[in-house]
C-alpha cells in the first residue's frame, strides 16, 4: 500500500484552513495538522514530521510564516509552499531566501495546490 503524503496546513483564517484540509483529503493526502500560528507550526512540524507544508505568511501569534519556516528548516528540510495575498517586494525577497518550492497567491485554487504538490513528488 502506498504511503499517503502528509501535509501540515498553516493558515489562521479558519474557513480557508478547513477548506484546504477538505480539498487535500479529497485528493488523497493526509493532513497531519491544521494550525493558525507560527509557533504552533514549528511544534507540529517537529511532532508530526510532515512531507510538505502549506504556509500562510501572516499568521496569528508572535512569529509570521516566514520566520516559522526558517525555524522549521533549521531543524529539518521540509518542502514549503507559501500562500500569500501580498506581493510586496520586501516580503518576496525574504520568501526567496528560504527557497520555497512555490509561492501561491491568494485567492488560491485547490487544483493549483494539487499541481504544485504533484510537481514536488516527481
Amino acid at each position: 500500500m502506498k504511503k499517503k503524503l502528509k501535509v501540515l496546513v498553516v493558515e489562521d483564517e479558519v474557513l480557508i484552513a478547513q477548506w484546504l484540509k477538505m480539498e487535500l483529503e479529497l485528493f488523497g493526502y493526509e493532513v497531519s495538522s491544521v494550525v493558525g500560528s507560527g509557533e504552533e507550526s514549528v511544534i507540529k512540524a517537529r511532532e508530526n514530521k510532515p512531507d510538505i507544508i502549506l504556509m500562510d505568511i501572516y499568521l496569528s501569534g508572535d512569529i509570521d510564516g516566514i520566520t516559522a519556516a526558517q525555524k522549521i528548516i533549521e531543524h529539518k528540510k521540509i518542502p514549503i509552499i507559501f500562500m500569500t495575498g501580498y506581493s510586496d517586494p520586501k516580503i518576496l525577497r525574504k520568501i526567496h531566501e528560504i527557497n520555497p518550492i512555490a509561492n501561491l497567491y491568494k485567492p488560491i485554487s485547490a487544483i493549483d495546490v494539487k499541481n504544485v504538490i504533484e510537481s514536488v513528488l516527481k
